[in-house]
């Protein structure tokens, strides 16, 4: 037998050589997979909760907007006729007179008119749809309240008007916005 160097044939020894096996391969698999798992229920989370801050910061800045615009017009339609929204003020029935549009609206209660069922996307002050807000419905209300008891609307008419701004994007979520306005000069 002739044997030469580098012909001679080893057994193999498999403790030496490196690697996992299946079974290790495996377990780390499991074990990653569960933990991305929890990982990913942490960002969508986290995702839906941003979305969710978002939608709030946005309403309420629309309904401030809003409120905004309301406080600037005088507090009923007598008024209008001075300068300054002043002199004797006789109230008069809730809602927009004499067929007002939004672009002419001139005191506060004329925006009782804004529909119940909201403007889907909201309005601004010409009445034209704001289209950067699809999702958002904006509505409004105003009635007459007693002074002994601002959240309780009543026939009236009285020298108080309650008015409330509703801005909501789904069914459940909105924002309200309230204010009283007086009949009183400062």
């Amino acid at each position: 037998m002739n044997k030469t160097k580098g012909s001679m044939s080893h057994p193999r020894n498999f403790k030496l050589q490196g690697g996992f096996t299946l079974i290790e391969v495996i377990l780390v698999i499991v074990v990653l997979s569960i933990g991305l798992t929890g990982l990913l229920v942490y960002v969508s989370q986290a995702a839906q909760d941003s979305a969710y801050a978002h939608n709030i910061s946005t309403a309420t800045t629309l309904a401030q907007d809003l409120m905004e615009e309301i406080r600037s017009k005088c507090w009923d339609e007598t008024a209008t006729a001075t300068a300054v929204c002043s002199g004797a003020v006789t109230a008069s029935a809730i809602g927009a007179d004499g067929g007002e549009g939004r672009a002419a609206y001139d005191d506060v209660d004329d925006f009782n008119s804004l529909p119940v069922a909201g403007n889907t996307p909201p309005q601004d002050s010409q009445g034209l749809a704001m289209a950067a807000f699809p999702y958002f419905t904006q509505s409004a209300s105003v009635c007459y309240v007693a002074s002994t008891a601002l959240d309780t609307c009543i026939a009236g008419p009285t020298d108080y008007k309650r008015a409330s701004v509703t801005i909501s994007w789904s069914a459940a979520d909105q924002v309200n916005v309230v204010n009283v306005f007086s009949n009183h000069e400062m």
